[in-house]
């Protein structure tokens, strides 16, 4: 002690002269003012042109200052060494440190430029040139050039690998249906994996577009692995827009719009549906043995008069029920800004859709359109707490208030061609009318109109809170990450039932009297909930550093989540969990690998079987950056890439715990004893469930993927190429060749094999013709998928399998056009037919008989065409901007599909339903013998399969070319608007669905689905749309 005591007072001795020599030496010296240096020049965009309203500020010293108009710049700084921070809504911002007054110019990037360099892939960014996967990316600049109600549709034509589909147009329902590259397995599920914000989506269409920056779409395994069995279709990426550092930036966005129907079939009137209805009964009349006129030559006449409307009437139910026109509207606020230590966006969004119900044709007290309102909030938050410590919170909910008549909207537009155009005059003086002893019925489309309403509520509440640590006075570029993120999810039907009184028209001596059906009744009302909530939460440790030329990457995650809703099998909460891994390296910006992996675990196996490990790898070669290539500007970018891994899936259907043994369920009616007719009774007991299979293990997709990304002349030409093939084993699968004698629900096998391949592409051309900017892009899919082997039945012939054909394969007879007269009938070497007893004529279809057996029947009929999802899907996109006019196109494109046409297209009249107008070109004598165009076989009552059966007759070429958007905008700014607070002023028009090029029956769309009889889709709707958007 007494050593250090010496040390330290012998170095306070003579420190202390020392000191006092400095301070008194500093205290002489005189006081000088401080140093003040002045930095100016002028900031401009990637074109050269002026930007106005950049914020330049020093937060070392808490100074700031604007651009000018003109872009220039001055800002007087009291030190001579400081931090200059440029920033801009809409650019990215950039920092430069300045020494001693200087002129400094500035250029900065479009922040839509930097996204198109930049993509969102799993769990990260990256660029572009960096990437090794197959990665496509769409900003939001593109999902708003089209008047759309949800996100799958404006996705639509838009990226390579992404097929899409809009099977309905109903307002609410109308979201497309999405594939990534095609189809890849027959059973269990096919949707991709969609992530917003990194956390798992079921219902993304009601999030408003305007709060999104990008959307990717991942494809291969090495893009998908990090996410484990989930991403075994694919995965969409949904990024929203986040804030920025600068002051407030305001943007208000609102359009109105007006829909109607593109695609509606002509029906009959009543004089040539009465007159056509006779005729069939004649035709009939050769099968059934008995001809009896349905209407009388004097009702007949009666109609092609009309004149009694009431008795007589003719209806179009389509004029008469639906709407010309429409409207939907939609409008957004949101304001996004920050500073360095907290950025915030917010989003308030409201969008309006209704239906083409024309309801006032009844005069009730109560509102039964079809109405779909949707309401959207968003705010996001990042914030920097400490140095090296972020987090961000989202809050986010989506309010959906849907309403209708309590009826099935398929079987509604089912009703306005089934309903017979004389089945009623309709609404006279308030009240519904029947005719029940002209037509032999009381219902008429109108019911449904006179039969209540339901109202639905549905509320989406998502919350989330990320959290990552830097930790890089450890280890540079090291970081760890969290994030724990809930789902909750409302859904309220309220149903309000009304019976109204209908009146029948009757023809008395005294005249017209109108007998009502029955007393009206009171209004009956009742709902139902349903609920479900997701809890979600990841930790992890990732890191990213430069040696040198070398970069390294990594990332170790663990992420498990659990799904409650009280329709789950057993009650018990769906889990998921699981640990992803990433590996990257890069030598140089040219020799580029990546290894990814998940390892998940499931609640569908048993043990030993529940966790699957799933990796993948990917390499690219930046051939560019080679020096045996000269720099120049011909190829001015070339990467060659591949990825190969497995992907899993362990769901079939909504079965779950499919290993347990089967359990048994105790109710009324598991058994009958007793005579069918007359002492038949039910009586209590046991039921076996399904049968469990401990055996099960995962099913495996193994993908591949080569591809290359070129850029020319400059970047003015880029191209993006991919070949891919996935081969799918040990497919999930439930058995269907077992006889009904073995009276047990068999388990799931695994049994099954599928390949999916095909290529794709997207070349670009943009360029800059004075002051003109335009761009050309078209993208092109092809996926073609074939059964490898599946469970089937045993067939007589090779062509009858399904094994070998693509998924969704049509099957059906080939046919050969009609039989014309009697002689061709009665040709001793035509083949037997199986329906009607062999009683062919003439007007009826030709089949040929394919295994020359001398019959036809179920072993004849063979694959034709294609699936009813497309093989092939392109879209081309064209636009260009010129001072403050812009304007784009998109087309988008289908072929290798095919679609059968609905009930109501390819016939009428049976059990006396309507008919299309077309049907009037059916086969008859006279047309035959006068040579008009015949392109229906003959009218037909009564359930005639032999030419309603599927087949070449009638399976139609899906293909089709639709101008799915066209845009026309103008942007006004300038100095005047300025001074009004307002930063840019835009008007447009668009429109959606415009035209469509097909070869289909009248009333049909190239993207229905196949209907099941008794339903018709609610047409897709033509959408013209006036907007502005505000920016202060």
């Amino acid at each position: 002690m007494k050593r250090k005591s010496f040390i330290r007072s012998s170095f306070l001795k003579k420190a202390f002269p020392l000191f006092s020599v400095l301070c008194l030496s500093l205290l002489s010296l005189p006081v000088f003012a401080q140093t003040k240096i002045t930095v100016s020049g002028v900031v401009t965009d990637s074109s050269g042109q002026p930007v106005p309203g950049v914020t330049v500020w020093a937060p070392a010293l808490n100074v700031a200052s604007l651009t000018e108009p003109d872009g220039s710049y001055s800002i007087t700084l009291t030190s001579d060494r400081v931090e200059i921070h440029f920033d801009c809504m809409g650019y990215v911002s950039q920092t430069f440190i300045v020494t001693g007054s200087r002129g400094l110019n500035v250029s900065l990037a479009d922040e839509a430029m930097v996204l198109e360099n930049a993509v969102v892939v799993g769990y990260g960014t990256q660029r572009k040139e960096t990437v090794t996967g197959s990665v496509t990316a769409v900003a939001t600049k593109d999902l708003l050039q089209s008047p759309q109600a949800n996100i799958s549709n404006a996705l639509a034509g838009r990226m390579p690998g992404l097929l899409a589909v809009q099977r309905s147009g109903e307002p609410g329902k109308d979201a497309s249906t999405l594939r990534i590259r095609g189809v890849g397995t027959f059973a269990g599920g096919q949707d991709p994996l969609i992530m917003v914000d990194g956390i798992e989506s079921s219902n993304y269409n009601n999030i408003d577009p305007n709060e999104i920056e990008s959307v990717s779409i991942l494809k291969d395994a090495s893009a998908t692995a990090v996410y484990g069995v989930r991403g075994a279709n694919g995965v969409l990426l949904i990024t929203t827009k986040r804030g920025q550092v600068g002051k407030p930036k305001v943007s208000l966005s609102t359009n109105v719009a007006l829909s109607n129907f593109p695609f509606l079939r002509e029906n009959m009137n009543s004089y040539e549906y009465a007159k056509s209805l006779n005729e069939a009964y004649a035709y009939d009349s050769y099968i059934t043995g008995n001809y009896t006129q349905r209407y009388t030559d004097a009702q007949v006449e009666k109609y092609r008069t009309g004149e009694d409307p009431i008795l007589y009437p003719s209806i179009d139910w389509y004029d008469y029920l639906l709407k010309k026109v429409s409207t939907q509207s939609q409008s957004n606020l949101n304001i996004r800004g920050g500073t360095e230590k907290v950025k915030y966006f917010f989003s308030l969004g409201y969008f309006t859709q209704d239906g083409m119900l024309k309801t006032d044709v009844i005069p009730h007290d109560y509102d039964n359109q079809i109405r779909y309102r949707r309401y959207n909030f968003r705010s996001n938050f990042d914030i920097n707490i400490t140095k090296n410590l972020e987090t961000s919170i989202d809050l986010s909910t989506q309010m959906d208030d849907s309403r209708g008549p309590n009826w099935d909207t398929p079987l509604l537009m089912d009703m306005l061609s089934s309903v017979p155009p004389n089945r009623s005059p309709g609404v006279i003086d308030g009240h519904v009318v029947t005719l029940s002893e002209i037509t032999n019925d009381t219902w008429n489309p109108i019911g449904v109109y006179n039969n209540g309403w339901h109202r639905d509520y549905g509320n989406t509440l998502n919350g989330s809170v990320r959290l990552n640590y830097k930790m890089d006075y450890l280890l540079p570029g090291l970081k760890l990450r969290g994030a724990v993120s809930y789902k909750n999810y409302n859904l309220n039907i309220r149903k309000y039932e009304v019976s109204n009184v209908t009146y029948d028209a009757r023809q008395t001596a005294d005249g017209i009297v109108y007998v009502p059906s029955g007393d009206p009744t009171p209004v009956r009302n009742g709902s139902s909930t349903s609920k479900n909530r997701r809890l979600y939460m990841e930790a992890g440790i990732e890191y990213s550093h430069r040696f040198g030329k070398h970069d390294v990457g990594g990332l170790v995650l663990y992420n498990q989540s659990k799904y409650y809703d009280p329709s789950l099998a057993f009650l018990v909460p769906n889990g998921y969990q699981g640990i992803v891994g990433r590996v990257t390296y890069g030598f140089d910006g040219k020799y580029l690998a990546e290894f990814d992996m998940g390892y998940n675990g499931t609640e569908n196996f048993a043990k030993g079987r529940r966790f699957g490990f799933f990796p993948s790898g990917s390499a690219g070669w930046v051939v560019t950056d080679e020096k045996f290539i000269p720099k120049n500007d011909v190829l001015t970018f070339l990467k060659f890439r591949a990825s190969y891994g497995v992907v899993g899936n362990d769901k079939i259907g909504g079965d779950r715990f499919l290993y347990r043994p089967t359990s048994y369920s105790y109710y009324n009616g598991a058994y009958y004893f007793g005579e069918w007719d007359t002492s038949r009774q039910a009586y209590r007991g046991s039921d076996e469930g399904k049968l469990g299979n401990p055996l099960l293990t995962w099913e495996k997709a193994k993908k591949m993927n080569v591809g290359t990304d070129m850029h020319f002349w400059k970047d003015k030409i880029t191209l993006t190429a991919d070949w891919f093939v996935e081969r799918r084993d040990n497919i999930l699968w439930n058995r269907g060749t077992l006889p009904d004698i073995i009276g047990a629900n068999m388990p799931a096998y695994n049994l099954g094999r599928m390949k999916n391949s095909g290529f794709e592409g997207e070349v670009t051309y943009s360029d800059t013709f004075d002051k003109f900017r335009g761009f050309v892009k078209a993208n092109f899919t092809y996926a073609h998928n074939v059964i490898e082997y599946q469970d089937e039945v045993f067939w007589q012939n090779d062509y009858q399998y399904r094994t070998g054909q693509r998924y969704g394969q049509f099957f059906g007879y080939v046919a050969d056009g009609l039989f014309n007269t009697w002689e061709e009938v009665n040709d001793v070497n035509r083949p037997v037919y199986q329906w009607n007893n062999n009683r062919i004529q003439p007007g009826d279809i030709r089949y040929k008989d394919i295994n020359g057996d001398g019959r036809v029947d179920n072993n004849d009929q063979v694959p034709i065409g294609y699936s009813n999802f497309p093989e092939i899907m392109f879209g081309i996109s064209i636009g260009g901007s010129w001072k403050g006019l812009d304007f784009s196109l998109l087309f988008q494109g289908a072929t290798h599909v095919s679609t059968m046409p609905s009930r109501r297209t390819m016939r009428g009249f049976y059990t006396e339903t309507g008919a299309s107008k077309d049907l009037l070109k059916s086969w008859s004598q006279e047309r035959y013998e006068s040579g008009q165009e015949i392109i229906y076989p003959r009218f037909s009552v009564t359930n005639d399969e032999h030419n309603y059966v599927t087949s070449t007759y009638w399976l139609e070429d899906a293909s089709y070319v639709r101008l799915k958007s066209a845009e026309i905008g103008y942007t006004m700014e300038g100095r005047f608007l300025k001074k009004t607070g307002i930063s840019s002023f835009r008007i447009y028009l668009n429109g959606n669905n415009l035209l469509t090029w097909c070869s289909l029956f009248p009333g049909e769309d190239p993207e229905f689905p196949v209907v099941e009889a008794n339903s018709e889709p609610y047409p897709l709707t033509r959408v013209f749309n006036l907007g502005l958007n505000i920016n202060f």
